[in-house]
């Protein structure tokens, strides 16, 4: 009797719970898509080059790849709320200071450490969910935050572009503190009976510092190697060595017991089918939402508004999926939409390159619609293909190894694609060194497309 009482009051404040933290959750969400819209008119603000604005993204992503795993093994060890909690008040401190910055350099700092906030808030969200929830109600419950953070990607662009038109680019960092303000008096009291579990979880703090150290020697060092014209000594001393970090990361996870990455899951096909389709979906969520936004306010010389409308034609595409994703299952299942994933994002990128400067707006919606189309399917399929063949003890670091190579990926094609933008570059024209970083995408693009067969081929071989 005094346990069901004790489990009753448990569960008193649930919906409070979730709108709590769905609230925090959406703006982490909704960081990740509307500062896109705002790069063109940071970079004339703050008077950045294509490199700095680069950072101004990519930093995003790259810390997210160094720290989702760890963070993730952390909440576990110290207690979820108390992550969480973290999370929350680095993310709302790095908004204002990004949102103060006077100089690209400080902006840069505070959106690494919104980064920081956003992949705490990621990891530690979900997972508090099934603490406030009884196990009948739980499925109810990710539904109703899954549906309303995605809407947080998909209004982020045109969110965005309002509140630079009518109050500045500044106001896309701090439209987060009313809201966390909301989630945090929500949470406050609805949270408070949650009891602190923790585990014996350990971490592998040398496999993370290689992956912290190797991704960003990587990424400096071709930043700084394409800003050098590939003259820096430094930089090639990075490259070498942000190369070696993560050969010996991959080298030694394979001899530890509990490795920081998950490497043997992709003995699965289809899990390597769903990494092929994340890594470009890396390319969708990074290189092409950070060069669009500039295409249009460059070259075609779109208000913010529009620039926004019709970036959100891509995370849109990717809430569309969600959607209709369950009956898409039933009727193709899993390996063909993950295939169908990099067909499209394939075509997605080539269409790109028939992009001009009188190119109709209206054929840009086929190119943005495609990607995504790849983001969302990439992203459930991704989940479900986890579930289906990974044991229930390893679905979250199946997932937390995936998203990581997302991220990498995303990150490492962003900062190669600038490089080659800014090679190609001559008296600040935009078209020709837009279009050579498109060619070099396309590239990738087709060795995952290539590779995506072949593991097709494997499937459908295993399944006879």
């Amino acid at each position: 009797m005094v346990r069901i009482m004790v489990q009753q009051d448990r569960f008193r404040y649930k919906w409070w719970a979730l709108f709590g933290v769905t609230v925090l959750a959406f703006t982490a969400f909704l960081d990740a898509t509307i500062v896109n819209t705002a790069l063109p008119f940071i970079q004339t603000a703050l008077h950045a080059d294509i490199f700095q604005l680069q950072w101004v993204a990519s930093i995003f992503t790259i810390v997210l790849s160094m720290t989702m795993i760890a963070i993730g093994k952390l909440a576990d060890l110290w207690g979820r709320k108390k992550v969480f909690y973290f999370g929350v008040i680095a993310f709302s401190i790095a908004a204002l200071g990004a949102g103060l910055s006077p100089t690209v350099e400080m902006l840069i700092g505070f959106r690494g450490l919104q980064a920081l906030g956003a992949s705490t808030i990621f990891v530690a969200s979900a997972a508090l969910l099934s603490d406030v929830f009884p196990e009948r109600e739980r499925i109810r419950a990710i539904s109703i935050y899954g549906g309303l953070t995605g809407f947080g990607l998909m209004i982020g662009p045109f969110l965005g572009g309002i509140l630079i038109a009518i109050l500045g680019w500044r106001w896309v960092f701090w439209i987060n503190l009313p809201l966390i303000a909301i989630g945090l008096a929500a949470c406050s009291f609805s949270l408070k009976k949650l009891p602190h579990e923790t585990s014996s979880v350990r971490i592998d703090w040398a496999g993370l510092f290689l992956l912290i150290f190797g991704l960003g020697a990587l990424m400096y060092g071709i930043v700084g190697g394409a800003q050098a014209n590939w003259s820096s000594l430094f930089a090639w001393i990075l490259l070498g060595a942000g190369i070696a970090a993560l050969i010996l990361l991959v080298i030694l996870d394979e001899k530890r017991k509990n490795p920081l990455l998950d490497f043997p899951i992709f003995k699965q096909r289809i899990i390597g089918l769903a990494a092929l389709s994340c890594a470009l979906a890396g390319v969708a969520s990074t290189v092409f939402m950070f060069f669009d936004p500039l295409y249009l306010r460059i070259l075609r010389q779109l208000a913010p508004f529009w620039i926004g409308l019709l970036i959100a034609i891509i995370p849109a595409a990717q809430a569309l999926i969600s959607f209709v994703f369950s009956r898409a299952v039933k009727q193709f299942g899993v390996a063909n939409l993950l295939f169908f994933s990099v067909i499209a994002a394939f075509f997605a990128i080539c269409l790109h390159r028939l992009i001009g400067l009188h190119t109709p707006l209206i054929f840009l919606a086929i190119p943005f619609f495609l990607l995504g189309i790849n983001w969302g399917l990439s992203n459930s399929a991704m989940i479900t293909a986890v579930n289906q063949v990974v044991a229930s003890r390893k679905i979250g670091e199946a997932l937390g190894t995936i998203a990581t190579i997302w991220n990498i990926v995303g990150s490492l094609l962003l900062a190669s694609s600038t490089a080659v933008f800014h090679a190609s570059q001559t008296d600040n024209s935009f078209l020709l060194p837009f279009h050579r970083m498109i060619d070099f995408n396309i590239l990738f693009a087709a060795i995952i497309l290539i590779a995506s067969i072949w593991v097709r081929v494997g499937i459908k071989k295993e399944v006879r």
